[in-house]
């Protein structure tokens, strides 16, 4: 009898489903884990202050038509606005990559019209000191020109007699300046506040850029128009028009100043 009443009720022991700890703790681990994930997604920040980033143009403070550049300044800006805040170092850095990658994803698909400088700048140059196609604003475009323009009507109104190659030199000296200020615009580099070093080092290779290519590019075309003709009448003892001689510095200064206008205003 006593063996039929301990069986009965581990019978009923069995047969009555027991809270399972282990249960309890998988259904909560996964919830624990969501909420961690979910507060690690948004740096930290409330539902409310996440749901005012999802617009990242908006958390830049750029038109979604600004261009690669214009999103570049806007994103060191506020990492100087918010230099030592790491929630908001987060969010910007956040809407960056998603602007930049929206833009890959416009490029990749076709929907988006891109320019010979970005689309083939995987390609190998030849060499790092070659111009690589940049066209410039037109008010640029027209400013260098000008430039050109003025250098050779000083040249042209100067007597023939007190003509040198300084108008041509002061001429290849500006668009070198003109070159450093065009590298500024449409190659920001590092930020000075944020990585001094690396921002002076970006500094000084535009700097270095700017005198090698214009300079060398001007030394090229003064041995082209001035130099090779002279040495050429010289050994072949040809006869020239005596307004050519005349005139010459003019057309050195001229060939000169639109060369490298064309090389400021369309390539860097």
């Amino acid at each position: 009898m006593a063996f039929t009443i301990s069986a009965s009720i581990s019978a009923r022991a069995s047969a009555s489903p027991r809270p399972s700890l282990s249960g309890a703790r998988k259904t909560s681990a996964p919830r624990a884990r969501f909420s961690v994930a979910r507060r690690a997604a948004t740096g930290g920040m409330s539902s409310d202050a996440a749901g005012a980033n999802d617009d990242p143009y908006k958390t830049l403070g750029v038109k979604p038509d600004a261009d690669a550049v214009a999103v570049k300044r806007a994103y060191n800006s506020k990492q100087m606005l918010y230099k030592g805040e790491a929630a908001k170092l987060a969010t910007v850095e956040r809407a960056y990559e998603q602007i930049m990658q929206a833009s890959l994803t416009a490029r990749l698909s076709g929907a988006s019209k891109v320019d010979k400088s970005v689309a083939f700048a995987d390609r190998v140059r030849t060499s790092k000191w070659a111009p690589i196609p940049c066209p410039s604003p037109m008010k640029d475009v027209l400013v260098n020109y000008g430039l050109t323009l003025g250098c050779a009507f000083v040249t042209l109104v100067t007597p023939p007699s007190m003509r040198t190659l300084q108008v041509s030199i002061f001429a290849a000296l500006l668009m070198v300046f003109r070159m450093f200020v065009k590298l500024v615009d449409v190659d920001p580099g590092p930020n000075a506040v944020l990585d001094p070093p690396a921002a002076q080092k970006h500094n000084n290779k535009r700097f270095a850029r700017s005198f090698g290519v214009v300079l060398g590019t001007f030394v090229a075309t003064l041995f082209a128009t001035f130099w090779l003709p002279q040495f050429l009448i010289e050994v072949l003892q040809l006869t020239v028009p005596a307004w050519v001689l005349l005139h010459q510095e003019v057309f050195v200064s001229t060939a000169c100043g639109l060369v490298l206008a064309s090389l400021v205003s369309f390539y860097r």
